[in-house]
């Protein structure tokens, strides 16, 4: 079972001291279209916070390449082909966009290739914002403004005050399991000082 796992992931867990400062790139991923009312309607439904949480794990156990469109396809941010490989490389997963909102998609059933950015920060049709205080497994910790945004998958508060996630960061990078040491801000925002940028924790409805 992934839970029993735990212990060996956090020791594979990634420093997030070394991908990057104040001035890391954080492509937003929202160069994919919005979805239709149609689309989101078709939207799978019944995922526990287990199921979210394992499938955001499963693309960092994979090496789930960054790119912001689905497999085979060019990647014209990125400036590569999106080639998945080895066990990254199933039908299942080859629809999505492997970027931030693409994994935060994938693990939420969303369906492919995924909500953006926006719609998951904005969207009060289909998802919430709660403060960090009721912040679940599974829930997503996002940030959007104008064009630019970035989100990952919360699975719990380390020891030490920070929280451990799962994320799809930029090009050329994989899936990562990272701990990062929020702010807690007194509105129930976070803010990620590497950033910059104020995050605030966002729940899809159904969860």
């Amino acid at each position: 079972m992934f839970m029993k796992n735990a212990g060996l992931l956090a020791m594979a867990s990634l420093s997030l001291i070394g991908c990057g400062g104040a001035d890391m790139e954080l492509p937003d991923g929202d160069s994919a279209p919005a979805q239709t009312a149609e689309e989101i309607a078709s939207i799978p439904q019944g995922l526990t916070r287990g199921d979210v949480d394992y499938r955001a794990w499963q693309w960092v156990n994979v090496g789930m390449l960054y790119c912001q469109v689905p497999n085979g396809q060019w990647d014209s941010f990125c400036g590569y082909t999106c080639s998945r490989t080895g066990a990254a490389n199933t039908a299942q997963w080859n629809p999505y966009r492997s970027d931030c909102s693409g994994l935060v998609s994938w693990a939420w059933g969303v369906a492919a290739p995924g909500w953006n950015t926006n719609t998951i920060f904005n969207d009060t049709t289909q998802t919430q914002r709660v403060g960090y205080w009721d912040m679940q497994m599974g829930d997503a910790i996002t940030t959007h403004n104008g064009s630019t945004g970035h989100t990952m998958i919360f699975h719990g508060w380390n020891a030490d005050g920070s929280a451990r996630v799962f994320q799809e960061l930029r090009c050329g990078l994989k899936a990562q399991d990272v701990n990062i040491p929020f702010v807690k801000n007194a509105d129930g925002s976070l803010r990620w000082v590497a950033d910059g940028r104020t995050y605030w924790p966002v729940r899809k409805k159904v969860l």
